[in-house]
């Protein structure tokens, strides 16, 4: 016949009983009043008929000391102990939310992006724990409480171990057989455990939140922890879980058998699992915010722009006064030859003597230095030219011609070249004797030779300007992604906040005002963390 159930106490020392939440094998759980500070709180009592069992005094005793020990945001936060008609109690905070296994009931599958934060809370608050000498020996979701807010707390130090650094800690058949499934091997050899066998516990926990399924799924406990102490699990790719590459890699190393090819501490894996977040949520950022123009990218092109409009500038006015000054010494160099044959052609156009005028003009041509020289009487009439067809014809000059400058006296034309080659320098001038003009001079110079001067300087100008655009591009560019790399550690440390890791600080150091935006940051998630463990509800 079953024994009838123990009535509820109305009140356990202050505390005004409210109502049972539940209860296990070893105690019962009540929500309760505290009158005295008017909070709500649960109440962890021992049960009636377990006060003469050593074994299971001795467990909720060590949970008391554990958990008592400890004050962290993922952690549930005891506020008192005591006893009560000589069974001892443990007042605690009064959690809102529902156990994990609920929550993970049915095979569902969360995306990596609902089963990181979950994971990240685990590894913070385990590394705290394991810090403080304290590791756990029974993590399983039924220990862990999500709430609304997606923020958990870790339940149930029952079977926690107090690491004391000398005698081995085995594992007994009676303290696990009720959760095998995420058993260390470790802890199922009956070998030494530390907080790395906590670790594979998150390890089972992450697997079966991405993929739905235990990593281990004997149906009896030998074949259990058999698979367990010498299998893998599945691939997580065969299940069909759409899990990051870098996840599978991390979830696997938690899994591995020997403690030292895992994660060595909770905070190296709070680490790895936080860069796989941060990587998730920006690509989720870039899909859903406003495309933007990265700040490397703006700076890049702003400095670009920048010495565009200069150098292009620079150019335009060096090449403009460039060309300016070889025309002038071109045309300097016309000029004094054309008035040099004019005032050697003088004597020989009064004398008529157009023989000697032709040898000469033939003569100087030979130098191949000028398209064309012709000497015209004052009849208009050719009488030397470099073209012999032209003698003793009238002179005819071009049609398009554009007077572009004159120098001492002669003048020069800008116009198209008889041979059709291009334009030409026609620098005309008049042949004097006594003042008199008795015959002119005409000197035709190529303008290509100018051009090619000029084409060739502006394409050097044009190359300097392409590299000088490209290495501002680059340094710029690297300069521009060396400042905005502290502007993402912000971001993602507030990201971090939003997550509910008010335990994340940024480690990073500058010496600079970015330094003092990390230091305000991680002051500011002080703040919150202390503010938390003072106010759990």
């Amino acid at each position: 016949m079953e024994k009838k159930a123990a009535k509820k106490p109305r009140t356990i020392d202050r505390y005004q009983i409210v109502e049972k939440l539940g209860q296990g094998a070893m105690a019962v759980v009540y929500k309760a009043y505290d009158p005295r500070i008017g909070r709500e709180l649960a109440i962890k009592l021992l049960r009636k008929e377990r006060i003469i069992d050593e074994e299971y005094l001795t467990r909720f005793q060590r949970e008391a000391k554990a958990v008592g020990a400890l004050s962290h945001p993922n952690i549930v936060t005891v506020f008192d102990v005591g006893e009560f008609d000589q069974r001892p109690y443990i007042v605690m905070e009064l959690l809102e939310g529902t156990p994990l296994d609920e929550l993970m009931s049915a095979s569902r599958k969360y995306s990596a992006r609902e089963a990181l934060p979950i994971a990240i809370q685990l590894a913070s608050a385990l590394d705290y724990a394991h810090s403080r000498g304290i590791v756990h020996r029974d993590i399983k979701p039924s220990n862990i409480v999500c709430s609304s807010d997606n923020e958990i707390k870790i339940t149930d130090f029952g079977i926690a171990h107090f690491d004391s650094g000398e005698a081995t800690q085995q594992t007994r058949m009676g303290d696990v057989l009720g959760t095998p499934q995420y058993m260390s091997p470790e802890q199922v050899l009956g070998q030494k455990i530390d907080g790395r066998s906590d670790l594979f516990s998150v390890g089972v926990i992450l697997y079966q939140l991405l993929t739905g399924q235990r990593p281990f799924t004997g149906d009896t406990v030998a074949t259990l922890m058999y698979q367990i102490a010498n299998t893998d699990p599945p691939p997580m790719e065969e299940l069909g879980a759409d899990v990051p590459a870098s996840l599978r890699k991390i979830t696997n190393k938690l899994l591995a058998k020997a403690p030292e090819n895992r994660f060595q501490t909770g905070r190296e894996l709070a680490e790895s699992l936080t860069h796989v977040l941060e990587d998730l949520e920006e690509k989720e950022q870039a899909k859903e915010t406003k495309r933007i123009i990265p700040l490397r990218v703006k700076w890049s092109l702003i400095m670009v722009a920048i010495v565009s409009v200069t150098m292009l500038a620079s150019i335009s006015v060096i090449y403009k006064k460039q060309y300016e000054s070889m025309r002038q010494q071109v045309f300097d160099y016309g000029s004094s030859i054309v008035r040099f044959v004019a005032s050697e052609s003088a004597v020989d156009i009064l004398s008529e003597d157009w023989v000697a005028i032709d040898l000469y003009v033939q003569g100087t041509s030979e130098r191949k230095e000028f398209v064309y020289l012709t000497v015209i009487d004052h009849n208009g009439i050719v009488r030397g030219a470099s073209d012999q067809s032209l003698v003793g014809k009238p002179y005819v000059e071009s049609g398009e011609r554009e007077r572009v400058a004159e120098v001492k006296e002669a003048e020069v034309f800008s116009a198209v070249s008889p041979r059709g080659d291009g334009r030409i320098f026609d620098f005309k001038s008049p042949i004097l004797f006594r003042d008199k003009t008795i015959g002119t001079v005409h000197l035709g110079i190529s303008q290509a030779s100018l051009d090619k001067v000029a084409n060739l300087t502006l394409y050097l100008m044009i190359v300097l300007l392409v590299v000088t655009l490209g290495v501002v591009a680059v340094f710029s560019y690297i300069l521009a992604n060396y400042f905005s790399a502290p502007i993402k550690v912000v971001i993602r440390a507030l990201n971090q906040l939003k997550n509910n890791r008010i335990d994340y600080r940024i480690e990073k150091t500058r010496n600079d005002e970015f330094g003092q935006l990390y230091s305000s940051f991680n002051s500011l998630a002080e703040a919150l963390q202390k503010r938390n463990e003072k106010s759990p509800d």
